[in-house]
């Protein structure tokens, strides 16, 4: 619901132009509450100054396991896969997809791609990847870390994570394997963050943090030290997933038992960013363990950072599955910051459509087999009241996998919406999501994923999913050039924990950047990245205006309302605070006041594509007929404002140009470019107090940005940034 907030002869509008968004308010009861420890310090472990590295030789050295061994009874997973197994050899081989007709989707569409790791020391690869708004890409996995332009360039390639952190490396002490990369780009602050894991035994278990100087990967990193056995109860850190709120580094992981591999919890860590940014020598943080599982246990919990520009807080909700088999989804959220007593809560442990996990999938060329894991969280993202989540399990119950993706509406989890985009006789695995779209409520994605099939060598491909849950047809972004079986010795070959998938943030048109891994000539993973695209078409959301003519009249005195909304909606639903009718459907209407005072008035409109509501808070004035006019205006605070609809013009013709002008003045309109150049001269002349419309096509301008400039009595009172596409 939008807002406005009006006095008479003088209109304060309130539009959002900051990157901060609230969390809506949860009404329902609390499931469970985690336990969090006190606020602790993480290790300062020194800076990666780039200007002492250029003339020294690296050791390359990498530690990697080529070979899984299995010990013991099988698991439940294990159980399950079989079946699994039977029934995908009796599944009937189908093209068929979840494509319905007539949708809106966008058929992805690859730009610039290039390939990215390839010094393979280790199964599977677990891309990760981030690209900045000024063009920069972080590319990692687990053996190596890259940094590319926009247009492919190498600044640092394939350079193994403990050369990359030789300059801090004595005080970490490097003792075990570097695993388990995962980037973010931080579009507020312009800045990267990578989180790696060291060490799989309680004693050399680490979370190391390393907050990037600038917006420059090659630059400067502050790099800070967590243990990765935080509770001194035999465990070590395994499968993080990052996000950030608006004040802080959320990273969360699984704890096994060293030694045996059993699962010990799941924990949350809370660290503070800024402090990260600057390299303070104490840098807060808190853990969240003992957190509460619902019917489903608590595992593997992929937190959910802002979908678009901007940020949003000061928590961060949380999403997690069963890790192989079931019909319900957990929603937590991190209820502030860690200066405000926070709290991690479980909110709803709520019903979706069964899942289960897959087979291991076979592959074109080789008896080997790629594992498909299990039905863990995989990816998330949160928007305009939505947590947005995917993972992978079974499609159709035949035995391949699947994409599974979900909205979860915070307010009500028990009101998620379900879509599942597969094909049997193809498995789509380790799926990655992304808004693509400009406007908050549309809520159109992409979704990335890993392919293969028998017929096809490993590879990376791409699929929208429209605001109406219809999906495009797939589109290829790197074939295999054969097999994998790096580490195959017997069962199945590693073929991935994560894809990865980011925003670009400013770009003007959605766009969004993945990266995976794919099957080489060698038998081994490399990593491709590519920029996705394609034909984007806004929604046609309507967006409710209106209009009176007057806003001050006595009592008994009647108001004409028009609707002004943008985008045809169907339907109007009309509250007049305090008038007669207090309600109506009609699209324009006249209505009546006997009581004084100021009174609301809300507009709610829809159309086949959703519904928007605007409220003018205190927008008429009802004066008693006993007193004078002059008298009653002398006590209402006077101002000059101006409102532009629709912006951004984007299909309609003509402009509005709302201006409230207090009283006789001398006003000047002109339309600037972005260079400060009057494109327009718009109006020139003395200017009547009350409320004044001037009509523009915006056709007459080239496509860009510009601002409508307002000054009164020679001084600039307003400039209203306008955008024509």
């Amino acid at each position: 619901m939008r807002y406005i907030v009006a006095v008479l002869f003088g209109a304060f509008v309130f539009t959002s132009s900051f990157g901060q968004h609230k969390m809506p308010e949860f009404t329902g009861e609390i499931v469970g509450k985690a336990d969090r420890t006190e606020i602790l310090q993480a290790k300062f472990v020194g800076v990666i100054d780039r200007s002492n590295d250029a003339d020294k030789v690296y050791w390359m050295k990498s530690i990697n396991k080529v070979a899984s061994y299995k010990h013991g009874t099988p698991t439940p997973l294990d159980e399950i896969k079989a079946e699994q197994k039977l029934l995908r050899q009796n599944a009937v081989i189908s093209d068929d997809k979840d494509v319905v007709s007539n949708s809106r989707s966008v058929v992805p569409v690859v730009g610039t791609n290039f390939l990215g790791n390839t010094l393979v020391n280790s199964t599977p690869p677990d891309n990760c990847m981030a690209i900045s708004n000024g063009g920069k890409i972080i590319s990692s996995d687990n053996s190596s870390v890259a940094f590319y332009n926009e247009n492919g360039s190498a600044i640092l390639t394939n350079e193994t994570h403990e050369d990359w952190l030789e300059d801090v490396a004595a005080s970490i002490n490097v003792t075990s394997g570097l695993f388990d990369p995962r980037v973010i780009y931080d579009q507020v602050e312009d800045r990267f963050i990578l989180v790696i894991l060291h060490g799989s035994s309680a004693f050399t278990s680490k979370v190391l943090i390393c907050y990037s100087q600038t917006n420059n990967p090659a630059g400067n990193w502050n790099v800070y030290e967590i243990t990765g056995n935080p509770f001194n109860d035999n465990s070590w850190f395994d499968y993080p997933n990052v996000a950030i709120s608006e004040s802080e580094v959320f990273i969360t992981g699984n704890l096994f038992q060293s030694g045996s591999n059993g699962f010990n919890g799941s924990v949350v860590y809370q660290v503070d960013k800024a402090g990260g940014y600057a390299g303070t020598a104490n840098l807060n943080y808190s853990i969240y363990n003992n957190i509460p599982g619902g019917q489903i246990g608590a595992f593997t919990l992929v937190p959910a950072g802002y979908g678009q520009d901007g940020e949003y807080g000061p928590g961060i909700y949380l999403v997690s599955s069963h890790f192989f088999s079931g019909n319900r989804l957990n929603l937590y959220e991190v209820t502030g910051n860690l200066s405000s007593n926070p709290a991690l809560n479980l909110m709803s442990s709520f019903i979706v459509p069964s899942y289960t996990a897959p087979a291991d999938a076979v592959q074109l060329g080789t008896f080997a087999e790629l594992s498909t894991n299990d039905t863990r969280m995989q990816h998330a993202f949160y928007l305009n009241g939505t947590v947005h989540a995917v993972h992978h399990a079974s499609y159709q119950n035949s035995g391949y996998s699947g994409v599974v993706y979900y909205r979860i509406p915070v307010d009500n989890p028990s009101a998620n919406e379900t879509a599942r985009y597969g094909s049997v006789g193809v498995d789509y695995v380790f799926p990655s999501i992304s808004s693509y779209a400009l406007d908050t409520v549309d809520r159109t994605v992409m979704i990335g994923f890993l392919s293969v099939s028998s017929s096809i060598y490993p590879e990376i491909g791409v699929v929208n999913c429209d605001n109406f849950l219809e999906w495009s047809n797939p589109t290829l972004v790197r074939g295999g050039d054969s097999y994998t079986d790096y580490s195959w010795l017997s069962g199945t070959e590693r073929w991935g924990d994560y894809s990865d998938m980011q925003r670009r943030h400013n770009a003007a048109t959605p766009t969004i950047w993945m990266s995976g891994c794919f099957g080489t000539n060698g038998n081994e993973w490399n990593t491709w990245i590519a920029e996705i695209g394609g034909d984007f078409e806004p929604v046609p959301f309507p967006e409710a205006f209106f209009e009176s003519d007057t806003n001050l009249i006595y009592q008994g005195e009647s108001v004409f309302f028009s609707d002004s909304s943008i985008n045809q909606p169907s339907s109007w639903n009309w509250t007049f605070d305090g008038g007669n009718p207090q309600t109506s459907s009609s699209q324009n209407n006249l209505v009546t006041y006997q009581d004084t005072g100021w009174f609301d008035v809300t507009l709610a409109v829809s159309n086949q594509f959703g519904s928007d509501t605007l409220t003018k808070e205190s927008y008429i004035y009802v004066l008693s007929t006993d007193t004078a006019e002059p008298a009653a205006v002398s006590e209402i605070e006077k101002k000059m404002e101006m409102k532009v609809y629709p912006n951004p013009a984007i299909e309609y013709d003509l402009v509005n140009i709302y201006i409230e002008n207090e009283d006789w003045a001398q006003v000047d309109i002109n339309i600037i470019d972005i260079q400060g150049r009057v494109v327009k001269a718009m109006y020139s002349d003395q200017m009547k107090p009350g409320v004044h419309r001037l009509t523009f096509n915006k056709l007459a301008l080239s496509s860009g940005q510009y601002v409508v400039q307002v000054r009164r009595n020679g001084q600039i009172t307003k400039n209203e940034k306008i955008i024509v596409l």
